[in-house]
């Protein structure tokens, strides 16, 4: 990775950004000429780190949090320099672009505050989420903080944040895609469909099935993936409620 990506050129094809860098333009390969690619590796590199910091977000995170301080302060420092303020224009676009109509949901992105508020609406429950980015993103975890809600007791609304902050963190999604989710989740819960015991959601982050698996004992229902990890990390067969025989 050059230490200083900055690229010739007077303006950027980024909405916001002003200095063109190997982050904010497309890159051209020319295969048939050595001379001319050995000079794009820089920007190869670049274009590889930005397309699996956009796709694969989650992945990254895992191995940054893991690195050495020397090197984790070195990729901090270069992909908030560089790279965050593109990613995050990007996101906040697709969101204030976006197609996807979720019902009873309203979402609006605000650019120069990083920021996404997302408000739902059902009968006499109202909940407002804000959506922070941070200033090194997609490294740091993106935050979501309360505003105003109606009608939610703490306790749910406590697990509710948790699902979305979750999702956002350790998933590969968009925020409207975690939004997405989120709100299905409220929606089934709505609709009297109680929360797997292990994951504290109605629809599982992965494959997105409801909680079917019961309990002979206490009756509590799981998803089948939570209960298969809960087994093979406990080595046991036992309820993660109750603690009696599961079958």
């Amino acid at each position: 990775m050059p230490e200083n990506p900055v690229s010739s050129g007077p303006t950027s094809e980024v909405p916001y950004i002003d200095t063109k860098t190997f982050f904010t333009e497309e890159l051209h390969l020319d295969v048939r000429g050595t001379g001319v690619l050995s000079s794009q590796i820089p920007h190869l590199a670049c274009s590889v780190y930005h397309i699996t910091l956009k796709d694969l977000p989650a992945m990254v995170r895992l191995w940054w949090n893991s690195c050495e301080k020397r090197v984790f302060n070195v990729v901090d420092k270069f992909t908030s320099k560089y790279v965050s303020s593109v990613l995050s224009s990007q996101e906040i676009t697709s969101v204030q672009n976006s197609t996807q109509l979720l019902s009873g949901m309203m979402v609006k992105a605000r650019s120069a505050a990083r920021e996404v508020i997302a408000t739902y609406s059902v009968e006499d429950i109202f909940i407002e989420l804000i959506i922070q980015l941070p200033s090194n993103y997609p490294l740091g975890s993106i935050t979501v903080e309360s505003g105003k809600r109606v009608g939610v007791a703490v306790q749910q609304w406590r697990n509710w944040m948790l699902q979305l902050s979750t999702y956002l963190t350790h998933q590969n999604g968009s925020i409207m895609d975690g939004l997405s989710l989120w709100k299905n989740n409220v929606d089934k819960r709505f609709e009297g469909i109680e929360d797997c015991m292990i994951c504290f959601s109605v629809i599982h982050g992965s494959n997105y099935s409801l909680p079917k698996k019961a309990c002979r004992t206490c009756k509590k229902k799981f998803h089948s993936a939570c209960l298969y990890k809960w087994f093979t990390s406990s080595n046991k067969s036992t309820c993660p409620l109750c603690r009696e025989t599961f079958f």
